[in-house]
């Protein structure tokens, strides 16, 4: 589906994904949960493009849920994989980052490990930063949900790309489950960071894009994190 002038939200069951075409550059942000691959090609294709015209995948976080098909997808494209440093190490050995209840984050670590990528052949991003992506794409460290979380926001065209910093299930605009989080107050300035940009779309890892929202939805988020 396409929620914005060549931005393409593709739902991989557990995750959303994002595909960017801006040409000579495609982008995808994410990449689902393994054995995702076949799909997210499929995508390309339907949109008139082949596997070696993906330029790059940008990374949010390394949960297994977000990076599972990154390997996958890296041997069949070749594309430059860009995330944080603290996601690239954990990207090299496989591994979600710690943040979930102790029974759940022992298997996750003991049996859900994904495919891993050399950490040479990731370039590291640094917030602050702007990639030649939608006329100029804002990198933003949002730690929180984990502690390597980065979003993405675009101001040219108003989209947020927000991972797991902010949720939209169910219509609703929030922050992701404090149960699932690994720093509730670094998720909450992470959250009222994202909320200042004003975005027109959301593009979260969960849940629909959220384009119908309203400047006072956004504020009354905003100003309930800020009390709390």
């Amino acid at each position: 589906m396409e929620i914005a002038p060549n931005v393409h939200w593709l739902e991989t069951g557990s995750s959303n994904v994002y595909l960017i075409i801006d040409t000579p550059n495609i982008v995808l942000i994410d990449t689902g949960t393994p054995r995702q691959q076949d799909k997210i090609l499929g995508k390309l294709r339907q949109l008139g493009h082949q596997p070696a015209d993906l330029t790059h995948i940008l990374v949010t976080h390394a949960d297994i849920d977000h990076v599972g098909s990154l390997a996958a997808l890296y041997k069949a494209t070749g594309a430059q994989i860009m995330a944080g440093a603290d996601s690239a190490r954990l990207i090299s050995q496989g591994k979600s980052p710690k943040h979930m209840p102790i029974i759940a984050q022992w298997i996750i670590d003991t049996f859900m490990k994904y495919g891993a990528v050399p950490q040479d052949k990731i370039s590291v991003l640094k917030d602050g930063e702007t990639l030649p992506f939608l006329s100029g794409l804002q990198v933003l460290a949002t730690p929180g949900h984990t502690l390597d979380h980065f979003s993405f926001f675009g101001p040219a065209t108003g989209i947020l790309f927000a991972g797991d910093a902010i949720d939209t299930r169910n219509g609703r605009i929030n922050l992701t489950r404090p149960s699932i989080t690994a720093d509730k107050t670094a998720a909450r300035r992470s959250a009222i960071r994202l909320l200042e940009l004003s975005p027109a779309i959301i593009a979260a890892g969960h849940g629909t894009p959220s384009s119908s929202h309203t400047s006072d939805e956004i504020m009354q988020l905003f100003n309930t994190l800020r009390q709390e």
